[in-house]
C-alpha cells in the first residue's frame, strides 16, 4: 500500500513537472517567434496545449451533466462580454481542493471542492466571472512576463545536470514555485480587479453579484478552522476582510441597477446532489469516500442531530455547518435544503 501511494506521489509529481514545462517552454517560444508579443491566437494556443496536461494531473471529474451545467452558466456569462475575444472552456477538475483558475486563452476550472462549498448558482457565476476576469485581462500572460523566466533559466540548469535530474526533490521545488503563477493567483492589484469584473460579468448575466460577500465570509470561516485557502487569499493578495469590504461596495452599486437578480440556490443545489467530497489532494489512488446529498430541513432538526441522524457521524456536524456557510448552532428553516456529507456505501 505505502508503495502504492510512493507511485502515486512520484506520477503526481511527474504530471505537474510536465505540465508546466510545456506551457511555459510553449509560451517562450512563441513569445520569441512574436518578437516580445504574443497574439491572440498564440495565447489561445497555449491555453489548448496547457489544457491536456492540466487534465492528467488534476482530473476530469466524470459526471457528464454536471460538467454541462458548469459549462452552461460559463457560457452565459460569456455571452453577457462585448466581443469577446478567446473560446471559452469550463470544466471541473477531480480534486478535493477549494480553488478555481484559469489558464490563457480562455480555458477555465473549478474543483469538486470548490462546488461543495458553492451554495447557489449566482455564487457560481461571480467565481466563474472572476476567472473570466484573468482572461480578459491577460493576467497569466503579464505574470509571466514579469517572474517565469529566471525560472526557466533554473530549470534549464537543472535538465543540464545529470545529478540535479535524479533529484526529485528539487523538480518538487521547482514545479511548486512555477505552478503558484497559475494556481494561486496574480498579486493584489489583479484579483481586486477580477472580482469587480466578477461582479460586472454575473450582473450582466442576471446574477445577484452580492452572493460573492456571502462566498468570501464562508471562505474566511474556512480559512480560519482550517488553515486552508482559495488562491485569493494568499499574503500575496488582498486580505479577505478587505475583499468582503470592497465587494459588498461594488456589488450593492452594481446590484442597484436592475431588479429581478437571481441566486438560483435549489437548481444549483439539485445539480450537485452526489457530487464526491473529500478524498486526498496529494494521492490519486485513494479515492473519496464520501458524497453531498441535499436534504430537506424538517421540523426540529440542527445541524447536530442532522449530522448523527442523517450523515451517520456526529463528528461531521461543524463541517456540514461550514460547507452551508452556516454557524453550528445556527437555527434552520423548515422545508431549506442543505448539504449534507454522507459516507459511500
Amino acid at each position: 500500500m505505502k508503495n502504492q501511494e510512493a507511485r502515486g506521489k512520484r506520477q503526481e509529481a511527474r504530471g505537474k513537472v510536465f505540465c508546466l514545462l510545456l506551457l511555459l517552454t510553449s509560451y517562450f517560444l512563441l513569445l520569441a517567434s512574436e518578437g516580445n508579443s504574443i497574439s491572440t491566437a498564440k495565447e489561445s494556443e497555449i491555453g489548448k496545449e496547457a489544457d491536456k496536461d492540466i487534465l492528467k494531473v488534476y482530473g476530469y471529474y466524470s459526471n457528464n451533466e454536471l460538467q454541462e451545467y458548469i459549462n452552461e452558466i460559463g457560457q452565459k456569462l460569456v455571452s453577457s462580454i462585448n466581443d469577446p475575444i478567446f473560446e471559452y472552456h469550463f470544466k471541473v477538475v477531480d480534486t478535493p481542493e477549494v480553488n478555481a483558475f484559469a489558464l490563457p486563452g480562455g480555458y477555465i476550472y473549478i474543483t469538486r471542492g470548490m462546488l461543495a462549498y458553492i451554495n447557489n448558482e449566482a455564487e457560481l457565476a461571480v467565481i466563474l466571472g472572476h476567472e473570466i476576469g484573468h482572461v480578459t485581462s491577460h493576467h497569466a500572460v503579464t505574470q509571466m512576463n514579469k517572474s517565469i523566466a529566471s525560472a526557466l533559466i533554473t530549470i534549464a540548469g537543472l535538465i543540464a545536470s545529470q545529478d540535479i535530474r535524479k533529484e526529485a526533490g528539487a523538480w518538487v521545488t521547482i514545479t511548486t514555485q512555477l505552478s503558484q503563477h497559475i494556481l494561486s493567483g496574480y498579486g493584489r492589484e489583479a484579483e481586486m480587479q477580477s472580482d469587480e469584473l466578477g461582479i460586472i460579468y454575473a450582473h450582466s448575466a442576471g446574477y445577484d453579484p452580492r452572493t460573492m460577500i456571502d462566498f468570501f465570509k464562508k471562505l474566511k470561516a474556512r480559512e480560519r478552522s482550517a488553515g486552508a485557502n482559495y488562491h485569493g487569499f494568499l499574503a500575496t493578495h488582498p486580505d479577505t476582510i478587505e475583499r468582503i469590504i470592497t465587494a459588498e461596495g461594488k456589488s450593492n452599486i452594481v446590484a442597484a441597477r436592475g431588479d429581478g437578480l437571481k441566486k438560483n440556490e435549489e437548481r444549483y443545489k439539485t445539480r450537485i446532489e452526489g457530487l464526491s467530497y473529500g478524498g486526498d489532494s496529494k494521492n490519486k489512488l485513494k479515492k473519496p469516500d464520501s458524497y453531498l446529498h441535499i436534504y430537506t430541513v424538517k421540523n426540529g432538526d440542527s445541524f447536530r442531530t442532522i449530522s448523527k441522524n442523517v450523515s451517520g457521524d456526529e463528528r461531521s456536524a461543524f463541517e456540514i455547518a461550514l460547507i452551508n456557510g452556516r454557524n453550528i448552532d445556527d437555527k434552520l428553516t423548515v422545508g431549506e435544503k442543505i448539504k449534507v456529507i454522507m459516507k459511500k456505501p
